[in-house]
């Protein structure tokens, strides 16, 4: 059985972890991809990609025509004897109207961004896609409670845990605090100015001597946010892109606390699962997280982080003020009681997916 993989993003570290998944298994793989020209040192070496098109730029409706353009002939080529798996909603709804056999992973529901008024359609469809396809992957549980009340069969959920690449790592031990000089971090694809400049304003004002690390790459707007910022503040560090997961242990190595406080005006992250959880618990790194959302309850289970109110100055500097050597001793202790099966990636789940999918009726239809 041939698997041919069609990306959004060729950079994109959970679509070359799955992408593994079905090449250790034995599959035979074609990859397909669009570049949004972001992150080109997370391109891989270890097997190859075929860009498309470039849709880095543009409106909706216009990356939906380059979609259905560039995919034309790759859909005339690989015909219906394979399987296509399908990295975010556009791309499976664009293979659904081509009536080819699909699975369909999905790690964000951006369309909860839209107007209230469309959100009931999007949700209908995103549903109505999950239900054609052979198999649907989501990435946070989160999804699955916001979508079903009563889940189909053909949904699974896997969530974006570490490279199978840490599996042959030795995991760090216990970090070791300087409380005169505290590393903060936001590490990732670069957004949510409501959360980290706040952030980094308190921070200065209560210790200039802690330091706020950047790692990643974005949109322009958002790098010269940031370049910005470290021009005024010298406690500012932008680092630029890395490359994921080569580069991972070298940045948790330099830091202290990780800040994932996502903007929560927008539902998505209010019931996404982002692999910052895994990474953090991974490298035994305290997390900062919003409140009232899914993450924030994975990190209360877990006791390895701090949820936050981000939005609040009083409630930011009341963090900084109740920070202590102790506690933070006290939660990379908890993460590192957390056992690597549990955040790093094995494999367990494509197998279960895969067999699934050999024993699907579905099969039958694409023979």
């Amino acid at each position: 059985m041939e698997y041919v993989f069609l990306l959004n993003s060729c950079t994109q570290p959970r679509c070359h972890k799955r992408i593994r998944s079905f090449i250790d298994l034995g599959y035979t793989v074609k990859v397909y991809s669009f570049d949004r020209n972001w992150y080109s040192v997370n391109k891989p070496v270890d097997f190859d990609i075929e860009i498309l098109a470039d849709i880095s730029s543009g409106s909706y409706m216009k990356r939906l025509y380059i979609y259905f353009k560039a995919l034309s002939p790759i859909f005339k080529k690989h015909g219906k004897k394979c399987i296509y798996y399908c990295f975010g909603m556009d791309l499976a709804l664009v293979t659904l109207l081509f009536k080819r056999k699909y699975i369909y992973e999905e790690s964000d529901l951006m369309y909860l961004e839209y107007n209230n008024i469309l959100i009931p359609f999007f949700k209908f469809l995103d549903r109505f896609i999950q239900k054609r396809s052979i198999a649907s992957v989501l990435t946070s549980s989160g999804f699955l409670d916001y979508l079903y009340s009563t889940v189909p069969t053909n949904i699974f959920v896997i969530p974006n845990k570490l490279d199978s690449y840490f599996l042959n790592q030795k995991r760090p031990g216990i970090k070791k605090y300087n409380p005169e000089k505290i590393r903060f971090a936001f590490i990732g694809l670069l957004r949510y100015p409501n959360t980290i400049f706040p952030f980094i304003k308190v921070m200065s004002k209560f210790n200039s001597n802690y330091e706020f690390h950047i790692w990643g790459d974005g949109p322009q707007y958002m790098k010269d946010q940031i370049n910005q910022c470290v021009k005024e503040k010298d406690n500012v560090v932008y680092h630029g892109p890395f490359r994921n997961p080569l580069d991972l242990s070298s940045i948790y190595d330099t830091i202290d606390i990780n800040f994932v406080c996502y903007d929560t005006h927008g539902r998505n992250e209010r019931v996404a699962e982002p692999n910052k959880l895994y990474e953090s618990i991974y490298f035994n790194t305290p997390i900062i997280v919003s409140e009232n959302t899914y993450l924030a309850k994975q990190v209360r289970l877990r006791k390895n982080g701090f949820i936050l109110n981000c939005f609040s100055e009083e409630a930011i500097y009341h963090f900084f003020e109740n920070l202590s050597n102790e506690e933070l001793n006290h939660k990379s202790f908890n993460a590192s009681n957390i056992p690597l099966h549990e955040i790093v990636d094995r494999g367990e789940q494509i197998s279960a997916l895969t067999a699934f999918i050999k024993n699907s009726s579905n099969m039958d239809k694409i023979r």
